[in-house]
């Protein structure tokens, strides 16, 4: 590639400046001055392991002109070197102790723990950063972990098309098509403020188009470079990369090890942007605030084959995914007793987030299903699932009874599970999750209409003094939901059925039966005297029937079903 005057010049600068950094590193390693990051302290009760250690493929571009991006002449002489890289190499000399089933840096009863089983005071959610180091991730695979963000490199130094990390696109692409929040960092080498503002240009040609839920950070930590200069020029670069960064209408922040922010960022002006620590230790011992922690190099997650750095947030993370990834794993356990399969949480966290379902129709899925229906759980089981899954609590005896009642009267389970859904509880427990609560379809006669079925059940239980057939309910109830008969056609289909006149009932017999039936009642002495009087008289059973279901008291018995 040819260059102009003016190109040549800039790069020649630029060499010269990273001959006389690397200089006056070798006189500082010479005279031992250099600050170098700790990783064993005396609070650090982690095993130290070292780990295979990865070097970046190397990956080329056709740039176009007009994007005056170019590919850097001293190809090659870049390279990371701070507390957790070697001449480009990521060599992490910490990893996190496995062992009997514990394991560190994962959510227990509701806290975040670190490496002793602690609770991290303040965590609020567990993210990754990542690089070319991990090469190929398994995406979907982070999703179903716990792992609520990501953190992604998407290059280094200069505004060079080779220096983009040649992942990048690939995890960014990922992140975007699962709703898994990330936000994005760059390896800084800037030895002045043009080249701070080159870095911040290079991110922002390579974040055009996606949607970041988290900041941008300025990675500085590179002792050889960098790390060569007075505190002031650190922060005359940070100043520069992060204005442009924030000019461009994103948020920014900067990374560094412990040591760098207590000995090398120490200018005022650092207080002003979002701060991310390294330590690698149980705990961050940073004395000022800062939104996150990088406690581990070493960290295992599903979904990536070698070892990755571990941060928590100390700020609240978007993750729609993970709430509902968590709204599907609450069902798997309060529905299924059992913790999810892979599967099963893939295709139904799918559905939620595509909104192929709602809240409503995935908790009946999970009610509805085969699995759920072997547990054989009794009415009032069944009642105690639902009042866990859809209100977050145990049943009270009064809402318990009412439901129960309901099964008891051969409405289906589908229909109390209907009426849970439509709840105000249920719906808060959706928006809690991020989850559009929807609603769920009856279809059968007797659910559409409850207060009839209840009705019909009644007069079954009053006149037959039986449990009703399978033919008979719907019918009675299908006669009163197209209006073929009036509540009071109803009592006296059944007070006149065969079935009540094969029993050859006695008059005082036939009036006890009404007043249980139509008054809701056991026959006082005085009515009951009456009415067999009046029988013994000449008056007709049909005419005693008209006495009962003309009286006020039906008219109550009728309207307390809502007829």
């Amino acid at each position: 590639m040819l260059y102009n005057k003016k190109q040549r010049y800039g790069m020649k600068k630029i060499l010269i400046k990273r001959m006389t950094a690397g200089m006056l590193m070798m006189v500082m390693l010479w005279t031992g001055t250099v600050n170098a990051y700790a990783l064993e302290t005396e609070e650090n009760g982690e095993t130290v392991e070292s780990i295979e250690t990865l070097s970046e493929e190397t990956e080329s571009e056709t740039v176009e002109p007009a994007a005056a991006i170019e590919t850097e002449a001293e190809e090659g002489v870049l390279r990371e070197n701070s507390f957790r890289y070697q001449d480009g190499e990521w060599v992490p000399e910490e990893r996190a102790y496995y062992a009997n089933g514990f394991e560190p840096w994962s959510f227990v009863n509701g806290n975040w723990i670190n490496s002793f089983g602690d609770a991290i005071p303040g965590a609020l959610a567990k993210g990754i950063d990542v690089s070319y180091i991990q090469k190929n991730i398994d995406w979907e695979a982070v999703l179903l972990s716990d792992v609520d963000y990501a953190i992604i490199r998407c290059g280094y130094g200069n505004n060079f098309a080779s220096q983009d990390d040649s992942y990048w696109k690939r995890n960014a692409d990922e992140c975007t098509r699962l709703d898994i929040p990330f936000g994005v960092y760059i390896y800084s080498y800037a030895m002045d403020v043009e080249e701070a503002r080159s870095e911040a240009e290079h991110v922002l040609r390579l974040v055009e188009g996606y949607d970041l839920t988290l900041p941008i950070y300025y990675d500085l930590e590179d002792s050889r470079f960098t790390g060569t200069l007075s505190n002031t020029e650190i922060a005359d670069i940070a100043e520069v990369f992060c204005n442009t960064i924030e000019g461009a209408g994103y948020e920014v922040g900067i990374y560094a090890n412990l040591d760098w922010f207590e000995n090398k960022l120490t200018d005022s002006r650092f207080d002003q942007w979002q701060k991310w620590i390294a330590q690698y230790n149980y705990r961050c011992s940073y004395p000022g605030s800062y939104a996150m922690w990088q406690c581990t190099a070493s960290g295992v997650v599903d979904g990536i084959d070698n070892a990755v750095d571990l941060n928590f947030a100390f700020m609240e993370v978007p993750a729609r995914a993970k709430n509902v990834q968590r709204f599907v794993e609450r069902l798997y356990n309060l529905i299924l007793g059992r913790e999810a399969d892979r599967p099963g949480l893939r295709d139904w966290k799918w559905r939620l987030l595509n909104q192929e379902e709602t809240g409503a129709e995935v908790a009946r899925g999970f009610i509805m299903s085969q699995e759920f229906m072997d547990r054989g759980l009794t009415d009032e089981e069944y009642v105690e699932v639902l009042y866990q899954t859809c209100f977050n609590r145990s049943a009270d005896s009064d809402g318990k009874a009412y439901w129960m009642k309901r099964l008891g009267s051969r409405l289906s389970r589908e229909y109390v599970l209907h009426g849970f859904i439509e709840s105000q509880e249920f719906t808060d427990i959706c928006a809690s999750y991020d989850i559009i609560r929807g609603n769920t379809e009856l279809s059968d006669v007797l659910d559409l209409n409850p207060d009839m079925t209840l009705f019909v059940y009644r007069n079954y239980n009053q006149f037959l003094g039986r449990e009703p057939d399978a033919e008979g309910l719907p019918y009675w109830v299908r006669q009163l939901a197209e209006g073929q008969s009036s509540p009071r056609e109803v009592a006296h289909g059944f007070v006149f059925s065969e079935e009540v006149m094969s029993k050859n009932l006695s008059d005082e017999e036939y009036v006890k039966v009404l007043y249980r039936g139509i008054f809701d009642r056991e026959a006082d002495p005085d009515g009951l005297a009456d009415w067999t009087n009046r029988l013994s008289q000449g008056q007709s059973r049909e005419e005693i029937f008209d006495g009962f279901a003309n009286s006020a008291e039906f008219l109550r018995l009728v309207q307390s079903f809502g007829l």
